[in-house]
């Protein structure tokens, strides 16, 4: 599964919301936060509603009036299991961001917008939209807080099987096409072992003050052993309300986001006598499947440049006519 597959219309799909359903990580980190947030008779918004639980939760624990928003047609479903639960206070919109209409700010915006490395899935934008049109002064917004991090992948089984046609099986030469795995993005589940102790800070999101999504992340590191890298392992975790963290990286336990891989094209030697910079160039949110990522890592003398743009570029002549923005 690469990192650009479009999610959106995988949300039509029972088994994509059951996977997540069955995500107790996620399902329970948000039951938490609204059981901590919600106050009798609040007003909350969920952005990007699903299946609608968590809509579900905020009229369980208490909230006054609750507007669930969805613009797959999945949210008829939704509305569906709010009646057989005979839930009455629940107010279903059929919506984009652009079009939404209610006639009230609410006290709390709470919404699963999370792609895999947050930015996947192209909802930043629309959310902050959404918090700027709706959320009260002092309202909460649920997660609140994000933060990104980068491992460094030291295990070569990810290299080795990206160097498969480079092997010429079958004895064909595959020389044209040997190098594009190296330059695709995938959702992986890594393993503890198989990155190194040092992690790289790449940001920090505050979800009540952002103004709008970044371009791009940068984070600084001194690795704290001589190792040879083989790629980038991206994930994020979440303050969903205070004293309520979920991770999704290596260390924590899975979840359905597990990471991205972003691999190189030949192994990068790290001492900790060289500090490492790394950069992630990310999707234009306004070429929605069609944006591409980049990612580099540099220790000042030696670097490595990559993206997932030529390859695609490659595969699709309309992007190669210019319809992708270079970023």
């Amino acid at each position: 599964m690469t990192v650009n597959d479009s999610y959106f219309g995988s949300y039509q799909d029972v088994d994509t919301h059951k996977m997540m359903l069955q995500d107790v990580v996620r399902t329970e980190a948000y039951e938490r936060a609204l059981r901590q947030a919600v106050t009798p008779g609040c007003r909350v918004l969920d952005f990007g509603c699903g299946t609608g639980i968590l809509s579900i939760f905020a009229s369980r624990f208490g909230a006054g009036q609750v507007y669930a928003v969805d613009q797959s047609h999945f949210i008829e479903m939704a509305q569906a299991v709010a009646k057989c639960n005979q839930i009455d206070n629940i107010q279903f919109h059929h919506n984009s961001h652009k079009d939404l209409e209610i006639d009230t700010k609410v006290d709390i915006l709470v919404s699963e917008w999370m792609g895999t490395f947050i930015f996947s899935e192209a909802m930043l934008g629309p959310l902050l939209q959404v918090r700027d049109r709706f959320l009260a002064k002092g309202g909460i917004m649920i997660p609140g807080e994000i933060s990104l991090h980068v491992g460094l992948v030291t295990d070569d089984s990810f290299y080795e099987d990206l160097s498969f046609l480079k092997l010429n099986p079958y004895g064909i030469d595959f020389g044209p096409i040997a190098s594009d795995p190296y330059h695709q993005t995938e959702v992986e589940s890594v393993l503890p072992n198989q990155i190194m102790a040092t992690t790289v800070d790449m940001g920090h999101l505050d979800m009540h003050s952002i103004q709008a999504p970044p371009s791009e992340l940068t984070g600084k590191v001194v690795p704290d052993r001589e190792a040879t890298i083989y790629g980038l392992c991206g994930w994020f975790s979440a303050q969903v309300a205070p004293g309520i963290n979920l991770g999704t990286g290596p260390h924590n336990s899975p979840t359905h986001w597990d990471q991205v891989y972003f691999s190189l094209d030949e192994p990068f030697e790290v001492s900790p006598q060289n500090e490492l910079t790394v950069r992630i160039v990310l999707p234009d949110e306004d070429d929605n499947d069609e944006g591409s990522w980049s990612w580099s890592i540099s220790d000042g003398q030696h670097s490595i440049k990559m993206n997932d743009r030529d390859h695609r570029q490659r595969l699709n002549p309309a992007l190669a006519k210019g319809l992708l923005k270079d970023h």
